[in-house]
């Protein structure tokens, strides 16, 4: 099953968002003199869920995103603190913790110029590619496409065109998209007409009727997954 492309998704499929994103979290709230809760987090995490929801049908912008998450946490704490002010301490931590899931660089390593790589993420601009320089793959990929820069978001058909615009318009059947949300990767590349491979570490259970192409729960089976039949 030769590709000519391999597009990543950044968050939880190379990068230990959940990870990066409670640390940052934690620090934001302890500059803000917000008492921490056990389920604080948690709270937050379903906020953002919300929002970030929304984002993906088209039904928010960005600029609405930043404010309007910490908007909904804190009035579900019942606190009393300026959620813009939140937003960005958040968004500098996040930077500052961004760290690679186990594998990701030699995995990263071992397609580098085998094929040619994508990265292709839902995310801010303001911290994105930082958290790409900070965690130093952004030497591996030939195009990166950040949602914000452009003002569309994956499943999207139109985000696709754009990065395919990028990568010169290659056959779809020559791109495998891999990710770990169902939703905005699996499902926008399957409806895309790519093949799509789904990085599932907890083993969670499709309850969906999004098929993926492959299915994977450690980065390094995609090695096994795929074979190439020369360099590109």
């Amino acid at each position: 099953m030769p590709y000519q492309w391999i597009l990543f998704d950044a968050d939880n499929t190379l990068l230990d968002f959940t990870g990066a994103s409670q640390k940052a979290f934690a620090q934001a709230s302890q500059l803000l003199e917000i008492p921490a809760q056990p389920d604080h987090f948690q709270r937050y995490k379903q906020a953002n869920h919300i929002v970030w929801a929304a984002l993906e049908k088209g039904q928010i912008d960005t600029v609405t995103l930043r404010k309007k998450r910490f908007e909904l946490y804190l009035k579900d704490i019942q606190v009393d603190r300026d959620p813009v002010l939140f937003n960005k301490l958040y968004l500098d931590n996040l930077v500052r913790f961004s760290e690679l899931l186990a594998g990701a660089d030699s995995l990263l390593q071992h397609f580098h110029g085998r094929v040619k790589l994508g990265l292709i993420t839902n995310g801010l601009k303001e911290v994105q590619r930082p958290r790409l320089d900070h965690t130093g793959i952004t030497k591996y990929f030939d195009v990166i496409v950040v949602s914000d820069e452009i003002g569309l978001a994956k499943p999207d058909p139109a985000y696709f065109d754009h990065a395919f615009q990028l990568m010169n318009k290659p056959n779809k059947k020559d791109v495998l998209i891999v990710g770990d949300n169902l939703m905005s990767d699996i499902k926008g590349g399957v409806d895309y007409q790519t093949d799509t491979c789904w990085y599932n570490p907890s083993g969670k259970p499709n309850d969906t009727d999004i098929i993926p192409t492959l299915q994977i729960n450690q980065l390094e089976e995609l090695i096994d997954a795929t074979t190439f039949d020369s360099l590109v």
